[in-house]
């Protein structure tokens, strides 16, 4: 016992050593383009929304173009030639977009729905770095078929799709070129009004010539803030940083078979105190799901599976809480009669506090739901130019349990191209004290290798299911080493990669959970993507150490109108056969109408035999109004067990917060039910 307590101080020690070395390490520049500037041009009269590009105004404006290559290495010339221009009034920010495209019948054209992944499209997106501090960005993006996606990325390593901010976006397509439009109002961003200089890049993909196009020379790494060009001459004495207090209200009604109705309102307030700090307040808020989480097989544990959060109320700021031992898991929340929020930024410091009461979901007592206050609190500063420190506090107050948790965590680029990460954390549950750690190190190169090394413990007793997802006591060490090249436009062989890796992990008793190798490696010819992977190992199950080996494949093919994937992987698991094997198709007719259809199978001899069936289509009236259709089946054969779910929504968005939602649900677990939901922002003319 003596001796295992001193591995574990060992491991510790470990940790903080790192965290002190890297603190201590002088801090590198990040690395600008030098000479990459962009001068935002004054409108006095806003152009038109069309997508056109045909007013005088654009004429006048400065022009980012010699765009690069973004895979592969730096300082390779795109092959279409783009530009990008920006203008500002009193409210809004502009963006002109200009592609050539000497094939236009080539566009891949397949995301209809906002937010959707249109990087698999041709696209444009602009990348805005409005604290100009090298380490965080809104990204707005907008496919040739008008839909949108915005997002934010944090300490260039975390990407946030929950964000949504009320823009607008148009596309023209003409003969041999297409452009595009951007109307970003400045109440919609974060930004420090004394400053004149952005940090800002704009970027396209190509799918069809299997390439992106990066105003900043960054490489494939399109999350390196640091490497932003800027855009320069932003007058903010001329723009009106003046905010309103948004007022969200909503009503529901559900209607569920052999229940009576429920009606609920509830509101959401806003209250933008500056145009760097935001406090929410919301009162009886609906979190319904109106968008079914996918069914997933857990392949290799029964651990609980991640679930990204859609919830208004926790979106904002959410990127703060990411960090690399997950500890704040928001949807274990699943009502609160009352919550209050206020994130935003000052000076160096960024900050996200929240307070909540209302029901959680409790892992130690059979997943009861139970009234609980939950308070989180979020730090972290900005050192040099593009270290991040922080600290994160905890408190989940139940009538039968008090949990308290403090971390400390730090991002230390050291070069260019290595960046160490670290964190540490302590727990206290009735008196006693617990504590986890991670350190890892993450080395990425120009000519297309790359590295990383992570070191992690949980230690026995260290109960981060009670905030965050549920993990049992480990202590793991991981590496992997990987290389890419993408070849030059016009070969067949677009581009491979390669990757092998090394996991060695221990239980909470010091036993060996799992020890494995593994090889990967890819091909990508034409329109085809050929992956294979394999590895071998042992990893205990059932209380015994089994031998496993796998290998496995994913072959697809990416036409314009969608994409067709089949995955197989299988080998012995506790000494039986196992295979997953999975047929996926995406298909987009007109523009308007997608199918999404997948097909799983999951067979552990005597064990399991899982088959899961799901189509999902959409029909984009227009870009606010849609209709979803989403079908389920499945079949536990080993139990001759069949359960299906159906749900349908319909949904009219005014703006991203202002919608109305009509659902029809059905499914093996629960009665029909019937769920409309009207919401719309209002804006007060009390401003701040």
């Amino acid at each position: 016992m003596i001796e295992r307590s001193v591995q574990k101080q060992r491991w510790i020690s470990l940790a903080l050593f790192i965290i002190m070395v890297c603190a201590c390490t002088p801090l590198f520049a990040g690395g600008r383009n030098a000479g990459r500037s962009i001068k935002a041009k004054w409108l006095d009269e806003p152009p038109v929304i069309d997508g056109a590009l045909s007013e005088g105004v654009w004429q006048k404006a400065e022009i980012a173009t010699n765009f690069f290559r973004a895979e592969g290495a730096r300082g390779v010339p795109a092959t279409l030639n783009t530009k990008a221009m920006v203008l500002y009034d009193a409210n809004t920010l502009y963006v002109g977009v200009y592609c050539d495209e000497p094939n236009m019948n080539a566009l891949r054209e397949t995301q209809t729905r906002r937010d959707a992944p249109v990087w698999q499209d041709d696209m444009v997106q602009v990348l805005l770095d409005t604290y100009h501090d090298q380490r965080n960005c809104y990204v707005l993006a907008v496919n040739t078929l008008g839909t949108q996606m915005d997002a934010k990325i944090g300490n260039e390593s975390n990407f946030d799709q929950a964000w949504d901010a009320k823009w607008d976006a148009k596309v023209k397509k003409n003969g041999n070129h297409w452009t595009a439009e951007m109307a970003i109002p400045f109440s919609e961003l974060r930004f420090n009004p004394q400053t004149t200089t952005w940090g800002i890049n704009f970027a396209r993909s190509h799918p069809m010539e299997g390439t992106r196009y990066s105003w900043s020379d960054m490489g494939d790494d399109f999350s390196r803030v640091s490497a932003f060009g800027e855009l320069a001459n932003l007058d903010f004495s001329k723009v009106n940083t003046d905010r309103k207090i948004g007022i969200l209200p909503y009503v529901t009604q559900r209607a569920v078979e052999n229940e009576p109705s429920n009606t609920s309102t509830g509101v959401d307030l806003a209250i933008p105190f500056s145009t760097n700090i935001t406090t929410n307040l919301t009162f009886n808020p609906d979190f319904s799901q109106l968008e079914s989480d996918s069914t997933r097989i857990n392949v290799s544990s029964n651990q609980e599976l991640y679930l990204p959060e859609r919830r208004p109320f926790f979106r904002e700021g959410a990127d703060l809480f990411e960090l690399p031992l997950d500890l704040f898991y928001t949807r274990r929340v699943q009502e609160i009669d009352y919550g209050v929020k206020s994130t935003g930024k000052v000076g160096d410091y960024n900050f996200a506090l929240i307070d909540t009461y209302g029901t959680m979901v409790d892992r130690y007592d059979d997943d009861q739901k139970k009234q609980a206050n939950l308070f989180a609190a979020r730090v972290n500063r900005n050192i040099g130019e593009r270290t991040v420190i922080g600290v994160m506090g905890i408190q989940k107050h139940q009538s039968d349990r008090d949990v308290t948790l403090l971390s400390l965590d730090g991002r230390f680029p050291l070069h260019r191209n290595l960046t160490a990460r670290s964190q540490y954390v302590m727990d206290w549950i009735d008196g006693e004290m617990h504590g986890a750690y991670h350190a890892s190190m993450g080395w990425r190169h120009e000519s297309g290798w790359g590295a990383d090394v992570r070191v992690e413990e949980i230690q026995d007793g260290f109960r981060p299911n009670e905030t965050g997802l549920e993990d049992e006591a480990f202590r793991k060490t991981f590496g992997r080493v990987r290389y890419r090249h993408q070849f030059d436009k016009g070969s067949l062989i677009r581009g491979f990669h390669a990757s092998g890796y090394h996991l060695y992990k221990v239980n909470g008793q010091n036993l060996l959970w799992a020890r494995r190798v593994g090889l990967s490696g890819g091909v990508d010819i034409g329109k085809f993507n050929l992956y294979t992977f394999g590895g071998t190992g042992v990893r205990r199950e059932d209380g015994a150490l089994y031998d496993r080996q796998y290998i496995g494949s994913d072959i697809s093919y990416r036409p314009k109108w969608g994409r067709l994937s089949l995955f197989n992987r299988f080998g012995p698991r506790q000494n039986k056969f196992s295979r997953f094997t999975r047929i996926s198709a995406d298909v987009n007719l007109f523009g308007k109408l997608t199918f999404n259809m997948n097909a799983s199978n999951f067979f552990w001899r005597e064990n399991q035999n899982t088959f899961i069936v799901g189509v999902n289509v959409n029909y984009q009236f227009m870009r606010q109004m849609g209709w979803r259709i989403f079908v389920e089946r499945i079949d536990e054969r080993l139990e001759n067990e069949v359960k299906y779910n159906f749900n349908s929504v319909f949904d009219y968005a005014f703006t991203p917060e202002s919608r109305v939602f009509l659902v029809f649900a059905d499914g093996t677990d629960g009665n029909r039910a019937v769920f409309t939901k009207m919401s719309y922002l209002f804006e007060s003319d009390l401003l701040f």
